[in-house]
This record gives structure tokens, sequence and C-alpha cells, in this order.
């Protein structure tokens, strides 16, 4: 007797399972089948983009050169602070330098005019000036020997004592007493109003300058032949002081623009 067949759907026989013993569902196996065409590692061939690099090189470049740009403009300050204090000490230094040029030049130019001025005096005013310049060299000369007398006598007198310092300070006394004195100079004495080649000229002026001063004014004949010359002499003192103050009053009230006391000869 034969078994009677069954007429419903045959159940599909289960799938074997993976050699590794691993059951995986169809598709995920149809996929490990499935020859790869390399697309999962896809993205370990991308390269990533640069523009992060750039922007990184770019920042890193623009604070180098603005470090580098204030570097610079402080190192151009300091040379201009520095150039400036040289300018302004070289300054001073020219400065220094002309003044003691312009003082020299001026002490030059004087002693020239002084020079020259001397040189344009007649040869009597020469010899006059001479004169009074060694007399006042010799009075200074004999005042400063005096005092250095007068001073070593005095050391020795406090060193030997009381009875030592007075015979000392005698001692002293009689040398400054024996010492000679400056003759006073023998007058009369004039005001030499000024000095002219023309003899008729030097006589107008006379008459004018008695005029105007008030004073006796005469014309004085000095030298000969080519050196011949006249002075208007105004006045007559007995003291040289007396025609030197009366010289500088009319000099001062602008009566005359020159004038210098002088001698006047004497009556024969």
């Amino acid at each position: 007797m034969n078994e009677p067949e069954d007429k419903g759907p045959k159940s599909e026989s289960p799938e074997e399972p993976a050699p590794s013993g691993v059951w995986l569902p169809p598709r995920l196996r149809e996929k490990l089948d499935a020859p790869s065409s390399g697309d999962d590692f896809d993205f370990l061939k991308r390269k990533s983009s640069p523009i992060g690099t750039i922007i990184t090189v770019v920042v890193v470049v623009v604070v180098l050169a603005g470090a580098w740009w204030v570097f610079q403009n402080n190192q151009r300050k300091a040379a201009a602070v520095r150039a400036a204090k040289a300018a302004e000490e070289r300054a001073v230094v020219v400065a220094d330098s002309l003044a003691r040029v312009r003082m020299a030049d001026s002490l030059a130019a004087v002693v020239r005019a002084d020079s020259i001025a001397f040189a344009a005096l007649p040869k009597w005013k020469q010899r006059q000036i001479l004169a009074e310049r060694a007399k006042k060299a010799a009075a200074a000369a004999g005042t400063t020997a005096g005092t250095a007398a007068t001073t070593g006598a005095a050391g020795g007198a406090a060193a030997a004592g009381g009875a030592a310092a007075g015979a000392g300070a005698t001692t002293g006394a009689e040398g400054t007493q024996a010492e000679p004195e400056t003759p006073a100079e023998a007058g009369p004495f004039g005001i030499d109003a000024g000095q002219y080649l023309d003899e008729a000229r030097a006589g107008e002026v006379a008459a004018t300058l008695k005029d105007k001063t008030g004073l006796a004014a005469t014309v004085v004949t000095t030298g000969e032949g080519d050196e011949q010359s006249f002075h208007v002499v105004l006045g007559s003192y007995p003291r040289r002081s007396a025609a030197e103050s009366k010289a500088n009053s009319l000099l001062a009230k602008g009566l005359l623009s020159e004038a210098s006391v002088v001698a006047l000869p004497k009556a024969p």
C-alpha cells in the first residue's frame, strides 16, 4: 500500500551553514560572495582639502611680517632720535666755536684799531702816551714791591715775638718811606682839541671853540718841516687832574669831539 503523497507545498530546505560554522543572512552572504569593486575603501584614497593648510601658512606669514615691520619701525625711530641728539650736540659745538672765533676776531680788531689809532697820532703824542704808560707801570711795580716788603716784615715780626715785631714794623715803615715818590708833573696844562696841518684852519677852529666853551684858545705849533702840525689848545690849568676833569666835561656835553691833556710850554 503506497503512502499518501503530501499534497501541500514542500518547505524549503534550510541553507547550509557557512564553512566557518556561522550563519549569515542570505543577502549579506551574497554581498560577501560578490567580487569587491573597492568602493568601500575609496575614503582612504581621498585627499584632504589644502585650504586649511594655506590659511595657516598665510596667518603665520602675516604675523611674521607684522613683527618684522614693528621691529624695523622701532629701529628707525631709535636711529632718528640718535641722529637728532647728535645734530643738537654738533650745533652746540659749532655755535661755541663760532662764538670763540668772533670773540678772538673782536679782540684782534680792537688791538688792530688801537695800533692804527696810535700810529696816526703825532710823534709828541705817542711819546706822551708811552711816558704815561711807563709811569703807571713803575708806580704799579713800586706798589707791589712795597706790599711784598711790608708782608715780609710782618711775617718776620710774628715769628720773632712782640719786640721783634715792633722793630720789623718800624723797619718796614722806614723802607716804605724811603721809596722815591714819583715827582709831580710840572704845569701848566691845556686841553688839546685837535691837530691840523693848515695853520689858518687851526685858527678858525680855535676861534669857534673859544666862543662855544668860553675858554682861551691858542694855536700851538709842533714839529718841523714835513712833520709840522698845528694844535688847538684850550685853557690853562696848574694841575693835570683839573685839565682832565674839564676835558671830560666838555666831551660829555658834546662841545668837543676829541680832547687830550698836554703840558703847555712855559713862558720865557
